[in-house]
């Protein structure tokens, strides 16, 4: 593994930030001016994901990128026994406070992965907060457990092995995590596709950190024994009131649930395409995410 070349996980035109989240700090890119747009980075990524994007989303809104609890340079507290400190409910937490520390009160939300499960908890928690959500191909965690059958279980067989009890995984995952994570993040991806060697190299400089990947691991029990019950006493009771854009890949898992259709049954006014190539869709495909993005919080925003 070379050194990281993104020791401050910087991108171009944005400040970094140190700030409060839920009882602990989160470490933060602000840049641009407008109207506050939160962009959240999935696993096992950083928030460099999305240095394709945010600089161009920066030219219209204020833009504030951080890297998630447990994630990056954030702070990585341990787990605890109810699942609770890595809750999306908790981590949604984090941005509220985050973006309230900025003077932000309502803010539009992009989120890939984790990140995007942490903006729709968000959203539904707090509706007076979002005024755009868009999610980044994913299904509702609690639609994913219960459409959960064999030939899923081989395609996210990370979900079932995160969600083991500790020190399982951690230990397994630590004796080789620059080998992990290049593994999975390339079966993930497009055919073909090739990450930037630079964000792919903060990726595992930060995963490599053994409080991430014990944070990474409680991230997913969470998902287990806290997130999809907190989605299945919403279902049916409580919608995402915010505009809705849903992206997925073409060639990535997610496609297989109809996303427009499930994620339509959770919110009042859903809309959604999808885009060749495979889950690392701001990555794979970003000036089709990025028109996707422009164009959907134009009309959000008025």
């Amino acid at each position: 593994m070379t050194s990281n070349p993104f020791p401050e996980g910087l991108i171009d035109g944005f400040e970094r930030h140190r700030l409060p989240g839920a009882g602990l700090t989160i470490d933060a890119l602000v840049g641009g001016s407008g109207p506050p747009l939160l962009l959240l980075h999935g696993y096992p990524q950083t928030r460099v994901m999305w240095r394709a994007i945010a600089p161009a989303l920066a030219q219209q809104y204020t833009v504030v990128v951080p890297d998630l609890r447990g994630y990056g340079r954030s702070d990585k507290p341990v787990g605890d026994a109810e699942h609770m400190t890595y809750a999306k409910r908790t981590m949604a937490q984090d941005q509220l406070a985050t973006m309230g520390a900025l003077g932000f009160d309502r803010f539009a939300i992009a989120g890939h992965d984790r990140g995007a499960r942490v903006g729709y908890r968000l959203a539904l928690d707090h509706p007076q907060v979002v005024t755009a959500l868009a999610l980044l191909d994913i299904l509702p965690t609690a639609d994913v457990w219960a459409r959960a059958e064999a030939d899923g279980a081989m395609r996210m067989y990370h979900w079932f092995f995160l969600a083991q009890a500790r020190p399982l995984p951690e230990t397994l995952i630590g004796a080789a995590p620059d080998f992990f994570l290049r593994t999975i993040v390339r079966s993930w991806a497009g055919t073909g596709f090739q990450f930037d060697t630079a964000s792919m190299e903060d990726y595992v400089s930060c995963f490599s950190d053994p409080a991430s990947i014990h944070a990474s691991c409680e991230d997913y029990r969470a998902g287990w024994a806290v997130d999809r019950v907190h989605d299945e006493a919403d279902r049916g009771v409580r919608r995402i009131a915010a505009p809705l854009l849903v992206v997925w890949s073409e060639d990535f898992s997610v496609a297989r649930g109809e996303p427009l259709k499930t994620w339509s049954a959770w919110a009042d006014n859903a809309e959604g395409h999808s885009v060749p190539g495979g889950h690392f869709v701001c990555e794979e495909r970003p000036a089709d995410v990025l028109a996707s993005l422009q164009r959907f919080l134009a009309r959000a925003h008025g």
